[in-house]
């Protein structure tokens, strides 16, 4: 691939580039990272990761480095649908779409036949259908990300609703409660009942408390 772009026609200050940090298996060196669409804070315009240049839009410019843009997405792993648009431009041209969609009963027509492909199910088995490849870097990552926050979302529920519980039976953490019921003889059948914890976090909080437990496997005949 060639690094070698024009100026970019831009109302923002000149361009400007910055060394390789990144680069592809064959060893094209990138200015952004792969599978990410750099924005410039302050602008939100969005970095060519082959010349390291600052573009409203890259959709024009890609072709300077023999790229469609589905190319250059495909190649930097980025997901298919991903706009290569500073976000101002990117709601100015939805802002657009919008209007000519309510304006025009010929492209709302034109339209309802997907959206019913859509609705139907349809629409998800052709997209199947078409795209066997592997997902995009940035599809993964984005996928991982959601995968996280939902765990962690699901985690911090937990978390809350066992506080609750520790404070209706009048205990503030629990390590506290964990000490007291090992102090009146509470079976840990009992306790991870009590917390609603599985048996092997309910031993690490419990070694974690300094309460001595016996080894896991001395205590299967515990399992419901």
């Amino acid at each position: 691939m060639t690094n070698t772009a024009a100026a970019p026609v831009s109302r923002f200050s000149p361009a400007r580039t910055h060394a390789h940090l990144w680069s592809l298996p064959d060893g094209t060196g990138l200015h952004a990272p792969y599978g990410q669409l750099v924005i410039e804070s302050g602008t939100g315009r969005v970095c060519c990761h082959l010349c390291g240049r600052w573009y409203v839009s890259l959709g024009g410019h890609v072709r300077r480095h023999g790229h469609t843009a589905e190319s250059y997405r495909e190649a930097l792993g980025l997901c298919r649908g991903r706009p290569l648009v500073a976000e101002t431009l990117s709601r100015s041209i939805a802002a657009r779409q919008r209007e000519a969609y309510r304006r025009s009963p010929e492209l709302r027509a034109y339209l309802a036949v997907g959206q019913e492909l859509c609705m139907t199910g349809q629409l998800a088995t052709l997209a199947a259908t078409a795209h066997t490849t592997s997902p995009s870097s940035e599809l993964t990552r984005l996928r991982r990300a959601s995968l996280d926050a939902g765990r962690a979302t699901r985690a911090a529920r937990r978390d809350r609703a066992l506080a609750a519980r520790l404070r209706d039976l009048g205990f503030n953490d629990l390590p506290g409660y964990l000490r007291h019921a090992h102090s009146t003889g509470a079976s840990l059948r009992s306790m991870a009942k009590t917390t609603r914890l599985g048996w092997t976090k309910l031993r690490r909080e419990l070694d974690a408390a300094g309460i001595a437990t016996r080894p896991a496997s001395r205590r299967v005949a515990l399992t419901p």
